[in-house]
């Protein structure tokens, strides 16, 4: 990576800061109630090695195959489980034992046929120790418009849930909803039937025990959620909503658990971090969608810049942030 050396200097309370208009950010990061998030402009294969064992969850959604040729190196269906798996052992290595990887992907259309690199993808990293938990599916109920001769608008993406373990961090209180106005009417005067177990007349082994449901007030959501595509570009050509990467994190890490996404694009999974109380660590090698993040966290999240690092033949060049540097860059 070309790192260029800071070349304007700005004074500011009778201090020299080192500033620059052509310098590659290298890393910034925001705090917000007590917690960081970390926005690196870098490549995550190298970058993860200093987090070995420290990760509660990973959670991203990498550039898809030959998608967007302006915005991703391009990659060839063909050839993308082979190119992921070259962040396996980084992300695997990251992770606590508890640790889980949650991948938000589409398969793409080939020629009128929906290639299925994602599905030898998830394959491949189960051959090579991960746990394949669950499949999620994140239904939108806004899809982009558009007509094809032989589909419909895509409505939905995989979510898949992958862990170092068969047990990972679960948290499923975290994530609960509200039971629903239904439950004062069909709660009220409970029938024969609902006093105790009540089988299914099929016999397929399921059943019910509607009286275990009075006084509750919240239940646990299904694996399939139900959120609008971002009405606006919010910087970068992918962006999923914030409260995708928000359910993952309650459900998936503790309260002040550390997250990282390492295809972060413009930060959307850091600002849910910061929202929940857990500090992140946000990856990218486009220096523009890094740029992006920083702004976006610092205006929907509120949080403050602490530091900025600039990288020249390994010195080190620390920007410490107060209002009055701020307003000198201004």
């Amino acid at each position: 990576m070309k790192i260029m050396v800071p070349s304007k200097i700005v004074k500011s309370n009778s201090k020299r800061v080192q500033e620059t208009q052509t310098s590659i950010l290298r890393r910034t990061t925001l705090s917000k109630a007590g917690t960081t998030c970390t926005i690196i402009h870098g490549d995550s294969r190298e970058e993860l090695l200093a987090y070995a064992g420290k990760v509660d969850l990973i959670i991203t959604s990498p550039p898809y195959a030959d998608a967007r040729h302006k915005h991703y190196d391009s990659i060839h269906p063909d050839k993308f489980a082979e190119w992921f798996m070259t962040f396996h052992e980084p992300f695997y290595r990251a992770l606590k034992p508890t640790g889980s990887l949650i991948l938000n992907i589409k398969d793409k259309v080939v020629d009128g046929v929906r290639h299925r690199y994602v599905w030898k993808t998830i394959e491949l990293l189960c051959q090579n120790g991960w746990h394949s938990i669950d499949d999620y599916l994140w239904y939108k109920p806004n899809p982009m418009p558009g007509f094809w001769p032989t589909r419909l608008r895509d409505g939905w993406e995989y979510c898949f849930h992958l862990a170092k373990s068969k047990r990972p961090f679960f948290n499923p209180d975290g994530v609960r909803k509200p039971i629903g106005e239904w439950v004062d009417s069909r709660l009220k005067n409970l029938g024969k039937n609902d006093l105790s177990r009540h089988n299914s007349a099929n016999a397929s082994g399921f059943g019910r025990d509607l009286s275990k449901w009075v006084g509750k007030q919240t239940v646990l959501p299904s694996n399939v959620l139900s959120l609008a595509l971002v009405g606006k570009n919010k910087g970068h050509p992918a962006v999923f909503p914030v409260d995708l990467p928000l359910f993952f994190i309650k459900l998936l890490s503790p309260e002040n658990g550390f997250v990282v996404d390492p295809f972060s694009g413009s930060g959307t999974t850091g600002i849910a971090a910061l929202s929940s109380g857990r500090s992140c660590i946000l990856i990218d090698n486009n220096l523009v969608y890094c740029e992006e993040a920083v702004r976006r966290i610092q205006e929907e999240v509120a949080a403050t810049p602490n530091e900025v690092k600039f990288e020249k033949h390994q010195v080190m060049y620390q920007l410490k942030f107060i209002k009055e540097q701020q307003k000198a860059r201004r």
